[in-house]
């Protein structure tokens, strides 16, 4: 008997000394094993429940997505009515685990699943239990980071025990040495893996950078963590988040709960939503959003004493799920703090407790979601319908505005594939405007939503009036057959088309037209119109030349006029620190071209930037103008995101008579800047009416590297293009000899 005692002493020892964590906490295999069990019982199963009748099958699991490192799959379960079809209902996303130690988001995850297949255990929940299934479609993910999940419950190698309970992001090699670099001694000093939290594109260059020291918070200076918020090597550069974002984008969810835990204790116990920035900017929504935040963090207890959790709009900006969710995709998320900074406790009482109080405000989210109020759910204030084609009557996507929490820091919210739109608000009313292209756009105002009930308006768009267009590109006479793209742009849409030369027919609805005529050697022609009738076009494009030209090795182009532009590397910079200034009494940040850009005659111009752009939404401007001693025209105007290299045109008409000069700025107001302009190259094109002999390489001089390609396709055969062989031409008879290498060795002697 004592020797049966002593052997389970010693090996009850040996486990203690290999998991730090009670079994009550899942592992990723317990998991697994789980999600498995409760499909094989639930997902076939058209009669689940007494409790909810005629319901069909209430449980659906699918893999979403893999691991970057160890390739472990990333699971979601579907809890609804009819699970295992596609119905119009509100969907929401529950998020169990984003950062690896904080484990209790788990167990609030799994727990749910667990009352919903199970209802008759949960007596004094079912009436939420039976309409929030009934009218809501659940989505859980128990936890999207596995990896960082299996690091923190240990994880046996080569006969060794390997455990880090306070490891905190996925596992990415970040050093590239092929070893998982982590350790285990206190907080932070994980060389490799990176912080999914910081991993989402929206504000993702304000968080850290690799090997960043953490200088702790306010609340705690003491916790210090460094290299744990490292944001990845580029946005979505994690596959488990790359996972939640489709999953997200597909889905189009109405509302969801991200579950986080703080072991400094510097945020725990609160729920976190978007956003209330420097300057007091805020969401949008947030009236609705601090609303709702507000009344889960009411409902959950805090661990010890009397009162609430916390509620607060979120400030950083960091590439942090939440703000990407509601700017991107519409969906309000909140990322609640569970727990104090015990954020593992080892009692199973005190877990099953903090699992409790939170599911209480998980349960009014679900019923916000569902607009039902019972067992004290909240108000409804919300407004829902189907946008149909009237001729028709078949649903369409278009976009949704709630005119009085609009913006363009908003990605448009369009409506599903079966034309609804779902929109939380709050009591007061409101103007819905409805609008797609090659429809009539509908306004309706005085909209006051009900507490009691759910606003339905239904929307059918008039389809407008489409016309022939008839577009007859004319390439110069003396060109080659080349390709041509259009870019068109209308009402807010782009794309891109290619053309022919000669006639290129299209059907188009009517609207307000900008095509921007692209070849090679070809002036980018723009043309502006309103099509409301037949149209027949003839686009002449003419040979450009090179007017000014600038790869931005120096400034010696440009006079700086106020602010910081600075170039580095071939790129004109419109600041040297990582954000432009803010607001400054002595006017914009701004840089001047120091040549006039006026030519002999009047003509025109196009000035090509090769640009990436940061401001702030609709608050600061990028400009350029044209100006002279007398006078100032503002002729381009960015207040948008791309932050990515691409081509922007500027279109204009140069005057004789003025002698003008490019300025370039960015205007901003009293807070919150961004990465400005970054700008690579800058050509202004003049249009010509034959192509400038001797100019080869069409770098707007003639010299001897111009000669070089004439004498290699006279002696070598090799090709050449249209302009190319125009301008070798020096006496237009058609062929291409000696006689004009002689006709420009001569002019660059003379000149």
């Amino acid at each position: 008997m004592m020797k049966l005692f002593f052997c389970i002493f010693s090996c009850l020892a040996i486990s203690l000394s290999q998991s730090e964590l009670p079994s009550r906490y899942h592992t990723y295999e317990e998991i697994v094993d789980s999600l498995f069990h409760w499909n094989s019982l639930f997902s076939e199963n058209n009669s689940p429940s007494q409790y909810y009748p005629g319901s069909g099958v209430i449980y659906q699991m699918e893999e979403i997505g893999t691991t970057g490192t160890d390739n472990l799959p990333i699971y979601a379960v579907k809890l609804s009515y009819n699970a295992n079809q596609e119905i119009d209902k509100p969907k929401v996303l529950i998020l169990g685990q984003c950062h690896a130690e904080e484990i209790l988001g788990v167990e609030v995850s799994m727990e749910m699943i667990r009352r919903f297949l199970y209802p008759g255990n949960y007596l004094n929940d079912i009436q939420t239990l039976m309409g929030v299934l009934y009218y809501t479609e659940i989505w859980i993910v128990p936890t999207h980071n596995p990896e960082g999940h299996t690091v923190v419950h240990g994880w046996e190698e080569d006969g060794e025990w390997l455990q880090d309970v306070t490891f905190r992001k996925n596992k990415t090699d970040v050093n590239g040495n092929g070893v998982f670099d982590f350790d285990p001694e206190g907080y932070g000093n994980d060389l490799d893996g990176v912080d999914l939290n910081r991993n989402y594109d929206f504000n993702w260059f304000f968080g850290d950078p690799v090997n960043t020291l953490d200088g702790g918070c306010s609340a705690n200076p003491s916790y210090v963590s460094h290299y744990d918020y490292y944001r990845g090597e580029y946005p979505f550069s994690e596959k488990e988040v790359q996972a939640i974002r489709d999953f997200a984008i597909e889905k189009q969810f109405l509302l969801s709960i991200a579950y986080h835990s703080s072991r400094s204790g510097c945020v725990a116990e609160r729920v976190i939503y978007p956003w209330l920035w420097e300057g007091g900017k805020a969401a949008p929504d947030f009236t609705v959003i601090s609303t709702l935040g507000q009344e889960i963090a009411e409902l959950i207890d805090v661990e010890v004493g009397d009162g609430n959790y916390h509620h607060a709009a979120s400030g950083s900006r960091k590439g942090n799920a939440h703000d990407w969710f509601y700017s991107q995709t519409g969906c309000i998320q909140y990322l609640i703090e569970i727990a104090t900074e015990n954020m593992q406790p080892f009692d199973v009482a005190l877990i099953d407790d903090t699992v409790d109080r939170n599911l209480k405000g998980a349960y009014h989210l679900l019923k916000r979601a569902a607009g039902i109020n019972v067992q004290d759910g909240p108000d409804k204030f919300q407004i829902t319908g189907i946008i149909t084609d009237a001729s028709t009557n078949l649903p369409i996507q278009a976009e949704v505005e709630i005119l009085e929490m609009s913006s363009p820091i908003l990605k448009p919210r369009l409506t599903n594939s079966l034309g609804r739109y779902r929109r939380l608000l709050y009591a007061d009313t409101f103007t819905l405007r409805v609008s797609k292209h090659g429809y009539e756009t509908q306004i309706i105002e005085n909209i006051v939503p009900s507490s009691s009930s759910i606003t339905e308006i239904d929307v059918a768009l008039l389809p407008v009036d489409a016309f022939p267009v008839s577009l007859n590109c004319n390439l110069p006479e003396d060109s080659f057959s080349q390709s041509i793209q259009m870019i068109r742009k209308v009402n807010s849409q782009i794309d891109t088309i290619n053309l022919v030369e000669g006639v290129n027919d299209f059907v188009w609805k009517e609207g307000n037209y900008s095509l921007q005529f692209i070849s090679d050697d070809i002036f980018p022609k723009k043309i502006n119109f309103e099509l409301d009738g037949a149209l027949s076009q003839d686009v002449d494009l003419k040979w450009y030349d090179i007017l000014f030209f600038d790869n931005f090795d120096n400034l010696d182009n440009w006079n700086v006029v106020r602010g910081d532009w600075v170039v580095s590397d071939g790129v004109l910079l419109s600041q040297d620190d990582l954000v432009y200034d803010n607001f400054h009494p002595l006017g914009p940040s701004r840089i001047n071209l120091n040549q006039s850009i006026s030519s002999s005659q009047n003509q025109n111009l196009s000035i090509k930037l090769s640009m990436k752009n940061e401001l702030e939404w609709g608050k600061d401007t990028l400009f350029v103008d044209l100006f002279n001693a007398t006078d100032s025209l503002n002729i381009y105007r960015n207040m948008g995101q791309n932050w990515s290299y691409h081509d922007e045109y500027i279109n204009l008409v140069s005057q004789s008579s003025n002698n003008d000069f490019l300025s370039f700025g960015i205007s901003s107001d009293i807070t919150l800047g961004y990465r400005g302009v970054a700008l690579n190259e800058m050509i202004i094109f003049s249009e010509l009416e034959s192509c400038k002999k001797g100019d080869y390489n069409h770098d707007g001089i003639i010299d001897v590297t111009d000669i070089i390609p004439i004498v290699n396709y006279i002696t070598l055969y090799t090709s050449m293009t249209g302009f190319q062989s125009c301008a070798s031409d020096s006496n237009d008879d058609e062929y291409i000899d000696i006689l004009d290498i002689i006709t420009f060795i001569n002019y660059i002697l003379e000149n």
